[in-house]
Parts: C-alpha cells; structure tokens; sequence
C-alpha cells in the first residue's frame, strides 16, 4: 500500500508540469509570433521499465518532455510597414547588440534611434547585406520574396531560414529561438513574405482550457487515490495495534 502511495504521487508530477506549460500558452495568447508548448508524457513500457534505473522500487517511470509546437498561427494585418508576416515554413533572423543570431516569426518592428529596424527586445532584423538600417522618413518595403527596399532602391534581401527539424530548436523567449552546435539552418522550400502583417500565438484558448480542466481531473484522481490508500494504511496500524 504505501508503494502505491508513491506510485499515485508520482503520476502527479507530470500533472503539475503540464498545468505550468498550459498556464504559459495562456498568459502569451496575445504575443505576436509566440509558439505554445506541450508536455509529452508516456508511461514506459516494463521492457523500457528495466532499462531505466530509479533510486525507488515504488518509482514509476514516465517519458515527460516539453516540446513547442511550431505550426504557423493565422497572419493578421496591421496596415504597419514594420511589421511583417511569414507565410510558410521558416524564420526571420535577428541578431542581437552583443552578435549573437536568433530565429522568431515575430514580425512585429520598429524604428530605433539609431535608424535599425529592431524588434521588442532591441534584436536587429537582418538581411543578407546586415542590418536593416534606414533614414526616418525612408520609405521601407519588402517583397512576397523577401527583397529589401528602402526610397525604391534595392537594399538587399531578408535572411530567411528553415531547419530540418524545428523541434531541435531551443527556446530563448517567448518569440524568439537559438539553434544548438550541432544543428545548421537550411534554405526554406516555401515561404512568401507579407509586409504590413504580424503572425499571431498559435494558442487555440478553448484547446488549452480542455487539456488544462483533463490534466486536473488526472491529478485530482491520482490525489484521492493516496487518500484512500492512506486511510487504507491508517486503519491497518490501528487494527493491528488494537490486537496488542
């Protein structure tokens, strides 16, 4: 009995990830480019069970990851000329004060005072010719191609990107992503631009409230089932103590 205790509390915990991962998608519903995430949880199967050692016999292993979901949320238009939308598999990149190069579908720019179109977190927006600067006033365009222009002269081309599998991504904030050593970005095969648009959070509310009312009903289940099983264990020492 009292390894079913554990057994029971153990099967929580991947409940209690799970609630803190469906909370995040909600507070981010109305960030532009923001990607939900997911937990992925899979009781082990016992030839599994054997491979994988536990400090505990009650111990029950479970595969719990958290992973994003990289599907493309619906493009909204904004009417704003520093705000762009992609249509299709990839990212934009941004290269932050410091150098460093991040991937995001947040379209979301402005204008900072050093005339360089950068986003919310002051990550500069990049082409293949650096940096997006321009005068104030400049009129700025881009192309379903992802070509530059500033007062109609062609100043270069976005530096779109893809990978082989978006999942090996690692996330740096709510919009934006680092790709590990090992993983390399690859030309995208179908991305259109759409100047004057931002991508929405893919969060799908009602979605996110169904799985977060289910994961409370399995974390509820497993938390009445160590009552039980204490009031099981509580009424044993008694009855055994009665017989003294």
């Amino acid at each position: 009995m009292i390894k079913g205790i554990y057994q029971a509390a153990s099967g929580m915990l991947p409940r209690v990830k799970k609630q803190e991962v469906i909370a995040n998608n909600l507070a981010n519903v109305n960030t532009t480019g923001f990607k939900r995430q997911a937990v992925f949880t899979e009781e082990l199967s016992r030839a599994n069970q054997r491979r994988i050692p536990t400090q505990n016999s009650w111990e029950k292993p479970m595969l719990s990851d958290i992973y994003t979901d990289h599907s493309q949320a619906v493009l909204e238009r904004t009417g704003d000329d520093f705000n762009i939308g992609l249509d299709g598999s990839g990212f934009m990149v941004v290269e932050s004060p410091e150098g460093e190069q991040l991937y995001t579908r947040a379209g979301s720019f402005v204008l900072s005072t050093e005339g360089m179109l950068v986003n919310a977190e002051g990550y500069s927006l990049m082409s293949d010719a650096g940096p997006i600067a321009l005068e104030p006033g400049a009129s700025f365009e881009v192309g379903i191609d992802g070509g530059v222009f500033i007062d109609g002269e062609e100043a270069g081309k976005l530096m779109l990107v893809d990978f082989e599998n978006q999942y090996d991504l690692e996330r740096h904030s709510a919009g934006m992503f680092r790709a590990p050593k090992n993983v390399n970005p690859t030309e995208p095969e179908r991305i259109f631009v759409r100047q004057g648009y931002v991508e929405k959070a893919n969060v799908d509310v009602i979605h996110e409230m169904v799985e977060m009312i289910t994961s409370f009903r399995e974390y509820e289940a497993n938390q009445k089932a160590i009552q039980i099983l204490d009031d099981t264990v509580q009424q044993t020492v008694n009855q055994v103590g009665a017989k003294r």
